[in-house]
């Protein structure tokens, strides 16, 4: 598995997410495990990316 497929795995789906109306990706209830991981996953390193100013994905 590439890198980016770890943290993206979520957006493999497009039942599993939608976005909210400021334009924030969000994982609906169809979702699996699997694909919660990988979003908290793209969540930590959106923050770190935040954080630090240097963009990762």
């Amino acid at each position: 598995m590439v890198k980016g497929e770890v943290y993206l795995y979520w957006m493999t789906n497009s039942e599993w997410y939608d976005y909210d109306e400021n334009e924030k990706p969000y994982l609906t209830d169809k979702a699996p495990e699997k694909a919660r991981i990988s979003f908290e996953k793209y969540l930590d390193l959106k923050e770190r990316e935040r954080k630090s100013g240097v963009k990762i994905i």
